[in-house]
């Protein structure tokens, strides 16, 4: 009979695919808003939207995310801030997990020299404390992380290119302990960090990571702005980061140029146990773990998104295709009778 031709074959299939990872959480702002996100800080001040989400600069898809820092957005304890925060499930930043997360940012200017901004970072809940982070002073980057002392890992001069998205990708294996935490960082899809040990945890608390434009308690005159598209939290550096530098002009496309990204600059900065330096300052400084106090529930009526609190269902749109699990069973009988069938 026909189905003991096809069994051989289909077991066959099945053995040889692998266990896959997968995208454990997309915030690519495709349902229209900031819901995918658990909290927005400082998202509107005096009725005024500080993160929006826009269609005329996007990378993928046809929304992305607008963030402008004014002076005004002041949080309580006096840091200059408005940002996207992501709390994963509590599992998969627990003692001897790994997480994977991968965000693309645009940057319509250079940001100041001075004052130095913060674009992303992970911090522990209810305790607060930032656990590692990415300060920038005009178009330089550093990779630092903040336990068991500060130490910066990686610092790169003029790659943060205005008019270009830029990609950020990191996989963090958690622990107390810093013989055991590591830290691996990619920028715009090469590795500038392999391997950083480093405490990753304060303490048996889930930690967040929270993106967007965060400075100290500093006065400034301008307003910054990012745009962030395709956040991604997944098992491996494959879920969360593309194949290829994302590139791209300011025509708001995400249409990769034709020199590309440059290359990042590599390097080790020094080890300082009580913190960043002024020339490289740390934008939360203060304290070398930059503790910053709570971070209230949304209510409504604050800064938070719509929902925030809410269903999974606005959570990750499901139309994100790179790092997809591997083809299921029915797809390897069909490859198995011979017919074609395209992946969507």
């Amino acid at each position: 009979m026909r189905c003991s031709t096809i069994a051989p074959a289909l077991l066959l299939a099945l053995a040889s695919t692998p266990a896959a990872a997968a995208v454990a959480w997309t915030g690519d702002f495709e349902t229209g808003d900031l819901s995918q996100f658990d909290f927005v800080l400082n998202g509107t001040v005096g009725g005024t939207d500080y993160a929006t989400v826009v269609q005329d600069m996007v990378l993928q898809g046809a929304h992305a995310a607008r963030i402008e820092l004014h002076d005004d957005a002041v949080w309580p304890n006096g840091l200059r801030r408005v940002e996207l925060q992501h709390l994963p499930e509590a599992a998969r930043t627990a003692e001897g997990a790994t997480t994977c997360f991968g965000w693309s940012f645009h940057l319509p200017e250079t940001l100041p020299e001075d004052p130095g901004h913060t674009l992303g970072y992970w911090e522990s809940q209810d305790s607060y404390q930032q656990m590692m982070a990415f300060n920038t002073n005009g178009d330089d980057i550093r990779f630092i992380t903040q336990q068991p002392s500060y130490t910066e890992h990686w610092n790169a001069q003029d790659v943060l290119t205005p008019g270009v998205w830029h990609r950020i990708s990191m996989c963090v294996l958690w622990s107390q302990d810093p013989g055991v935490g590591l830290v691996h960082v990619w920028f715009d899809g090469q590795q500038v960090v392999t391997a950083a040990s480093a405490k990753t945890l304060a303490d048996g608390n889930p930690h967040f990571a929270q993106i967007g434009l965060l400075r100290g308690n500093v006065n400034y005159p301008g307003v910054p702005v990012i745009y962030i598209d395709d956040v991604v939290e997944g098992d491996t550096i494959e879920d969360v980061d593309p194949p290829e530098p994302p590139g791209g002009s300011d025509s708001g496309d995400g249409t990769a140029d034709d020199t590309g990204n440059p290359p990042p600059a590599t390097g080790t900065g020094p080890e300082d146990d009580t913190g960043p330096s002024t020339s490289g300052s740390n934008p939360t400084s203060g304290s070398a773990d930059a503790t910053e106090g709570p971070e209230p529930t949304p209510t409504d009526g604050s800064s938070g998104p719509p929902d925030a609190s809410g269903d999974d269902e606005g959570k990750g749109c499901g139309c994100r295709t790179r790092g997809e699990p591997a083809s299921p069973w029915w797809l390897a009988w069909l490859g198995a009778l011979g017919l074609r069938r395209r992946r969507r």
